[in-house]
Parts: structure tokens; C-alpha cells; sequence
């Protein structure tokens, strides 16, 4: 019995309505002015830390922890800073949607598609194996009975006569046969405890290979129809070999419900047709994957008129992407098992952990976010799918009808051949340039891009979409016209005066600082042959001639282990222009000894006035940075002085910005503004050129040295 003055923390403010939030707020206030035992600092709720600049204002349910931790159907005793009404609450709501019976189904929210997958696979593997509990203890008594006779043959062994041939043999085949016996009931044992997982080849998600890793799966991809989705020849031909070679193995099948690229649901029905015909002991469980399109699934009906999307197709889980559908602000999703599936998967186990209340753990983070839970518990109402389904319903139709009007754009573009719309939401066309690719965040496979057309993606930004590849597309001819006029070649001897006379032209006539020092070509010839001289002894860097063999465009290139050192003193006109790209340059030299082979530094880039705007800039800067990537260079550096020249950033998909610098703020000896007035500014970055290399090993290219 309470003493008198001691209050439930769960007062009458615990019975709000879930679609109350006010009510929902002022209960979690009360929960979090008298917390006192769980390791949490509150500093959010406290005003310490202070979430005002990203968007959070204090006193908000966003500003507070809300920890659902474990089994979502059992709520914490004592750790009350909880939101499992609400997930209740969107599990029942996707209860009915899915067509299952009331209290039919269990599941949480999780972090995204990938934990959900996790989830279902674990909970599978718990399944199969306490499915088979009995067999597995009946073969491991035997093992334990076949074990002690064989210790008892081994010890009798010694007692037979050498010389009693017969008996010595009829005693070790006895022994011989024990181990077998025993081999085989522990290879069966094995089967029993390691499902195999069947998927779609090169479609299904890449976490799924992942998870058997960890979950200590075995794997087998079947190879897939055309638009990706699972061959059911195939996967019959690959289930028979698979329960030849393992009678007792159980199976987990992986259906794709809507692939990454081509938006392929797989035949479910005719998956768990070819189950019972070719698993008699029906030891398999159906996972589906529905990362986008799985949340509307009901809508497309792609099965037909389906009653209850487990039961009625055989499926036992399914994970769901709520961030990608219904499109929350934060990465999250949904996992949800046939209920009976789900007992039986944790009939044998005893997980409640005490110290938060007596929770059951049936989740693989264990502490979830409860801000997610209500975002989604939002999501779901405001789409009314508490009430039914014509919101999404109307929503999905015109997702559809965008991507029907996207496809009409690009087969006008490419032609119907190139052009292809599989299935609901995404098309598939040839892949654009890498900036279009990252502005308008394309999914790039091989020489394809896709695009996903979801309520995002409107009639207006399609069409925008459309102007600028139009353009791209008809610039990219040209340009291909004018590729075939020029060659690469690495730079010689025989370069060097026509490169010179190119770099200086280049520089002194259109570079921003070398025009506002009003540096002339005598002025610059010094530092021009120098910097080509050396670079014709170190074979790094490249030219361009034209079809009569005349140079057109130079990229100069050198190893950061060796680096051009200018000799001002020859050329002190261009003193302020050389400090300004040393100060430019410190930040990512500074106190570093690079080693050799593994920076370039590609520095300098010049183009013939009457070959600008072709891309030869770029085509010339990427000779030398593949060059060095096939001579085992990780990285590049480069500094750019014009907008123009920095375009060639957008070729790299890893890339760092190192430092910026604008001209008119600039200071030089005596805190001179060399360039007061001018616009724009100097800019380096550095990136990595050879796949697999990450920037986190660029400390990897360098020993490190005092800082200057």
C-alpha cells in the first residue's frame, strides 16, 4: 500500500487518448520532473542543450526522450518515459490493412528496412528451430547415448586378444559404425539449427546477405527473371537440390515486394505453391521485404483481392520502410509476424529484463525512438488509414500517373527502347551526366539512372527535369562531335613550347587574379616554363591536340611528395597571386610530409580560347587524375580560381571541400588587398580517385610533421 503522500507516476493523465498529444505532453512532464533511476540526463528537457537551431522548441514532445524499449505488446513497470500505446496503435491500424484478424498480429517499429529484415530472419531462425525442438532433442539424447557407446566399445577394444583377428575386426566395425551413426545425427542436428536463405540474385536487398552473415546463415541466390524479380523454375530447381543435400534443412524465402531499381513484386502465391510441393515436412517460413512498396501493398493488389496478406498468401513477416512510405522525416519502419509465428519463435525463451520493469525483448536495438513511433502514429491518421484507405488510395493513383507522365517525357527523349517503366513508381532511362545525377539525386546503376516518383516528385519538377536534360542531351552532342577532333597524349618534349605559349595566353588573358595584377606574357614566361619543364620530367601530366596536331588544352599534374616550389624572385609580379594559393593551400598541407604515389596534385589547367565550353577542361583534368588512379594514387588535390574550372568537382562521388578564399578578402604583406574589388574566389578540395579508398585513410598518404 502507498504511504500517504507517494502518487503512481502513471496518474489519470496515463488514460489520454492516443490522438491527444497536449494530454500526452503534460503526463510526460510530470514523468520527467520526478526521474530519478534510469541513466538519462534529460539535458534536451532541461534547456542544457539547446535544439532551438534545428527547428525543436523547448516544451515539445521532439525535446524530450521517449524511449520504447523491448516488446512494444508489454509496457515498462517503472521506466515510464514511453509512447507503446501509440505503437499499439499504428500495429492494430496496419492490423487491418493488411486484412489480418484482430489481435493477429505482432511487430515494432524500427529503425528502417534493414532492422526489420534483421528482425525477420532472427525471429525465423527462432521459429524453425523451435519448430523442430522435439527432433533436436530426441537427436541429441541419441548423440549422448551413441558418445557413451562408444567410450564403452573404445574401452572393451583393449581387452580383445591381438591375435583374435575376427573379434578385434567386428569390435573396430562396430566402432566405425558408432561414429558414423553419431556423425550423421550431428550433421542432421547442423541441418536442424542452420536455415538456409533463398533470394533473388543481384535484386534483393543487399542487407539480406549481411544478416545471414551475422545471424550464421546459409545463402542461396537463385537467379531472377528479367525485371528482377525471383524465377520460380529456378528457385523449384534450387530448392530440390538444396533438400537432396539437406533433408532436414529449413528453409527461409526472401520476397521482394518491389525491388530498389525496377519496382519487381514477387510471386508470392506461386512461392508458397512451390513450397508445399517440394518441402513436405514444410519446415520454410516467407519473408517479405517491402521496403517502399510494401506499405501499399493493399493499394496495387498485385496478388488480386486478398483478404489477409499473411495468412491467405502463407507469409509469416513483413519489414516496411515508413520513411520511404509513408514518407517520415527520419529514417524508420515497421516490422509485423503472423501472431502465432511469433509465439511459437519465443515459446522457449525468457527475456523480461528487470531493471527496466520487467520488459520482454523481442526487438534487435532494444531501446527504440519514441519520437519516431509518434511521428508514424501521426503519418498513419493523417492519411486516415484509422478510418480507411482512399487517401492513400488517391495519393498512390497519382504517384502513378506522374510516373506514366515521366516515362512519356523520356521515351520522346530516348525512344520506348531505352526507356523503361516496369512497374508502379519507377522509371529507368539512360544515365545522365554525375551533376545531374547528384542534383537531382538519381540512382545510378551501370549505364542507367532511375527515378522514384513519389508525391515529391511533381508534374512541375518533372518538367524541369525534362528542360535541363534536354539541354544536357543536346550540349553532350556537340560535344561528342567535337571529342572525336582531339587526342590525349601524355606531355613530352615536343609539347613544351606550344604549352607554354598556351598556359601563358590562357592565364594572362582570362585567369581572374593573373588579369587584375595585369600581369603580361613576359612577365609570366618565367614561371610557365618552369612549372613545364618540370612537369615533362615526372610523365604526370597531359595535353590535347587537334586533328592537325596542334595542342589545345594541358593539365598539369605533379606528386604531392614533390611539389613545385615557385623561385618568386623570377617572376615578382605574380608574388601576390602565389601567396594567396599558398594560404589557400595550407590548411591541407600543413604539417604533413606526403608520401610518394599517393597525392596527385593536379594544379593547373588550360584550354585554347576557341575550344572553351566542350568539356575539354574537364576531359583534360580527369587524363590525369585516371593516369595517376591507374598508377596507384588514392587521392587528388586540385585549387580552381573560376567557377568554370571548378565544375569538374562534380565528376567525384567522395569529395572535401579543404578551403575557400574570396579575393576581396585576401590580405597580403602589410595587410594590403591585393585584389580589393574583384569577384569570386579560390577554392581547393580533395577527393579520392581508386574505388574502395575512403578520405578517413587520407592520413594514411602522409607522415605528420610540426605545423608551421
Amino acid at each position: 500500500m502507498w504511504k500517504k503522500g507517494i502518487q503512481d507516476n502513471r496518474s489519470n493523465d496515463y488514460d489520454y487518448r492516443t490522438d491527444d498529444f497536449k494530454a500526452l505532453l503534460r503526463y510526460v512532464h510530470q514523468l520527467a520532473s520526478h526521474k530519478l533511476g534510469y541513466p538519462v540526463s534529460l539535458l534536451t528537457y532541461l534547456g542544457i542543450v539547446n535544439n532551438q537551431a534545428l527547428g525543436i522548441q523547448p516544451g515539445t514532445l521532439a525535446n524530450i526522450l521517449l524511449n520504447n524499449v523491448g516488446d512494444p505488446f508489454k509496457d515498462s513497470e517503472t521506466s515510464l518515459l514511453e509512447v507503446k500505446k501509440h505503437e499499439r496503435e499504428i500495429i492494430a491500424i496496419l492490423e487491418k490493412f493488411y486484412g489480418l484478424p484482430k489481435d493477429g498480429v505482432r511487430g515494432y517499429v524500427t529503425t528502417g528496412g534493414t532492422e526489420g529484415n534483421f528482425a525477420s530472419l532472427w525471429w525465423s531462425k527462432r521459429y524453425l528451430i523451435n519448430k523442430a525442438l522435439d527432433v533436436l532433442i530426441e537427436r541429441d539424447n541419441t548423440i549422448k547415448l551413441l558418445l557413451k557407446k562408444e567410450q564403452e566399445l573404445d574401452a572393451s577394444l583393449v581387452k580383445i586378444p591381438n591375435n583374435d583377428y575376427p573379434t578385434r575386426i567386428a569390435h573396430l566395425q562396430n566402432i566405425i559404425d558408432t561414429k558414423n551413426v553419431i556423425a550423421e545425427n550431428r550433421n542432421v542436428v547442423q541441418q536442424l539449427l542452420t536455415p538456409t536463405v533463398f533470394y533473388s540474385k543481384g535484386h534483393t536487398h543487399y542487407s539480406i546477405p549481411k544478416i545471414s552473415e551475422v545471424l550464421r546463415l546459409n545463402v542461396r541466390p537463385v537467379l531472377p527473371n528479367e525485371d528482377g524479380s525471383i524465377n520460380l523454375s529456378n528457385l523449384k530447381k534450387e530448392l530440390l537440390l538444396h533438400s537432396g543435400a539437406h533433408p532436414y534443412g529449413p528453409i527461409i524465402v526472401i520476397a521482394n515486394i518491389g525491388t530498389t531499381i525496377t519496382g519487381a513484386i514477387d510471386d508470392v502465391p506461386g512461392i508458397k505453391k512451390i513450397l508445399d510441393e517440394t518441402l513436405p515436412m514444410a519446415n520454410f517460413t516467407i519473408h517479405m521485404d517491402g521496403a517502399l512498396t510494401g506499405f501499399v501493398l493493399p493499394i496495387l493488389k498485385p496478388f488480386g483481392e486478398i483478404d489477409d496478406y499473411f495468412n491467405a498468401l502463407g507469409v509469416n513477416t513483413l519489414a516496411v520502410s515508413a520513411h520511404k512510405y509513408p514518407g517520415l522525416s527520419q529514417p524508420c519502419g515497421i516490422v509485423l509476424a503472423e501472431k502465432n509465428f511469433f509465439l511459437k519463435a519465443f515459446e522457449k525463451s525468457e527475456r523480461a529484463i528487470d531493471y527496466v520493469g520487467n520488459i520482454i525483448d523481442v526487438t534487435i536495438t532494444g531501446s527504440r525512438s519514441g519520437l519516431n513511433v509518434l511521428m508514424f502514429y501521426n503519418a498513419l491518421r493523417t492519411l486516415g488509414l484509422d478510418k480507411g484507405v482512399e487517401k492513400l488510395t488517391k495519393m498512390v493513383h497519382g504517384n502513378m500517373e506522374n510516373a506514366r507522365y515521366l516515362y512519356q517525357k523520356l521515351v520522346a527523349m530516348y525512344g520506348a527502347e531505352n526507356v523503361l517503366y516496369p512497374y508502379h513508381f519507377n522509371v529507368i532511362f539512360p544515365r545522365p551526366s554525375q551533376a545531374m545525377a547528384r542534383k537531382y539525386q538519381l540512382m545510378l546503376t551501370g549505364n542507367n539512372a532511375t527515378i522514384c516518383v513519389l508525391t515529391n516528385v511533381t508534374k512541375k519538377l518533372i518538367d524541369q527535369f525534362i528542360a535541363e536534360l534536354k539541354m544536357e542531351k543536346e550540349n553532350a552532342m556537340t560535344n561528342t562531335i567535337t571529342k572525336i577532333e582531339y587526342k590525349i597524349h601524355t606531355l613530352q618534349d615536343e609539347h613544351v613550347k606550344s604549352v607554354v605559349n598556351l598556359f601563358i595566353k590562357s592565364f594572362c588573358d582570362s585567369e581572374p587574379m593573373t588579369k587584375y595584377l595585369h600581369i603580361r606574357y613576359q612577365d609570366y614566361e618565367p614561371f610557365a616554363k618552369e612549372v613545364i619543364l618540370k612537369a615533362v620530367k615526372e610523365g604526370m601530366s597531359k595535353v590535347a591536340t587537334d586533328n592537325q596536331n596542334r595542342v589545345i588544352a594541358c593539365a598539369i599534374a605533379e606528386d604531392m611528395a614533390d611539389p613545385f616550389i615557385p623561385h618568386v624572385a623570377h617572376y615578382p609580379k605574380m608574388g601576390p597571386l602565389l601567396d594567396l594559393l599558398d594560404e589557400l593551400s595550407r590548411p591541407f598541407i600543413n604539417g604533413k610530409k606526403f608520401l610518394r604515389g599517393k597525392v596527385v596534385h593536379v594544379w593547373i589547367a588550360a584550354v585554347d580560347q576557341a575550344y572553351r565550353g566542350m568539356g575539354l577542361s574537364t576531359a583534360i583534368d580527369m587524363a590525369c587524375i585516371e593516369a595517376a588512379a591507374r598508377k596507384g594514387f588514392d587521392f587528388a588535390y586540385a585549387e580552381f580560381t573560376n567557377e568554370l574550372s571548378e565544375k569538374v568537382t562534380s565528376q567525384f562521388k567522395v569529395l572535401q571541400l579543404c578551403n575557400k578564399i574570396k579575393y576581396d578578402d585576401y590580405k597580403w604583406q602589410g595587410g594590403t588587398v591585393p585584389f580589393k574589388g574583384l569577384n569570386g574566389a579560390a577554392s581547393s578540395y580533395v577527393a579520392t580517385i581508386r574505388p574502395g579508398v575512403k578520405l578517413d585513410s587520407l592520413p594514411h598518404s602522409y607522415i605528420a610533421t610540426e605545423q608551421c
